[in-house]
């Protein structure tokens, strides 16, 4: 008897530890940050709120956020952090577990500048390949599912992105290959879905970008007249080199919009002149 009361009393404690725990560390999930700058006369003082993104629950106050090695956290704090969503759940505080809550990231993405304000139909998607191939377009292969809902929108044919409109030299291709991915480096797509068009209004990009290292250029001398020229792949990677004979260049330079840095490379579709995109300041240089 003795034997299963002490039985009894352990699993009552199991039990117990597992119910405190679920309490403490929720799930993991989708969340759209906001940052106050607040004062406050002792710590701890949170500046930071979290709402999970497509329900109507109360925002949380954070702390601290612990994100993944490798980030520039420059522009992931303050201000900066009212433009990202992050996947991860909340945990204790580490400085001050008892009155404070800190957030484990383990996904974050940030949203490009200059794209379309909000409508109240919009909500947070990632976007799948549903596997069905035509020959003639629109092709309904697409898949949208909503953030959090764990709900699905098929045979959608469309993704009308604001980008290409909104600024100058965007790189429009590099965009395009992060709406439907196999892996996990697809883009959220904040948009409204009607009549299988998806009109997204805000992107938010997988950081960082590029998720991997761009490949190693083989080292190539050109001749006398001819200039080394490449290409530049959907990660913004720098690819073929090639010796080409160097055309007429204009000399005009273009200026990018707030937001955004100009990126150039000699080009081999335009015979060794400066090809130019203006990238988002947030990424990561592919080149020198």
């Amino acid at each position: 008897m003795i034997k299963y009361n002490k039985i009894l009393i352990l699993l009552i404690s199991l039990l117990i530890i597992s119910t405190v725990s679920s309490a403490i560390i929720k799930p993991t999930a989708y969340y759209k940050v906001n940052w106050e700058n607040i004062q406050c006369f002792v710590p701890p003082c949170p500046q930071y709120t979290i709402q999970k993104v497509n329900t109507n629950e109360k925002p949380e106050k954070i702390l601290d956020f612990i994100f993944p090695n490798g980030l520039n956290k420059t522009f992931l704090l303050r201000d900066e952090s009212k433009t990202l969503i992050v996947l991860g759940s909340t945990q204790p505080s580490e400085k001050f577990p008892k009155n404070a809550t800190d957030f484990l990231v383990s996904k974050v993405y940030k949203s490009l500048p200059l794209g379309n304000k909000e409508t109240p139909s919009d909500k947070y998607y990632i976007f799948g390949d549903n596997g069905i191939r035509c020959k003639k377009s629109p092709c309904p292969n697409i898949i949208a599912s909503l953030l959090n809902v764990h709900t699905q929108v098929k045979d959608l044919n469309t993704i009308v992105q604001p980008y290409g409109s909104n600024v100058g030299f965007f790189d429009s291709v590099w965009l395009s290959s992060k709406n439907i991915r196999s892996d996990d480096f697809g883009l959220i797509g904040q948009a409204t879905i009607k009549n299988g068009i998806i009109t997204i209004s805000n992107s938010f990009i997988y950081l960082p970008d590029p998720p991997t290292k761009c490949p190693e250029l083989p080292l190539m001398k050109c001749v006398e007249g001819t200039s080394m020229t490449y290409s530049r792949d959907e990660n913004r990677c720098l690819t073929t080199p090639k010796c080409t004979k160097l055309g007429v260049c204009t000399l005009s330079i273009p200026l990018c919009n707030k937001g955004y840095r100009l990126d150039s490379f000699p080009s081999t579709e335009l015979n060794g002149c400066p090809k130019f995109f203006c990238d988002p300041e947030f990424v990561d240089k592919t080149h020198k």
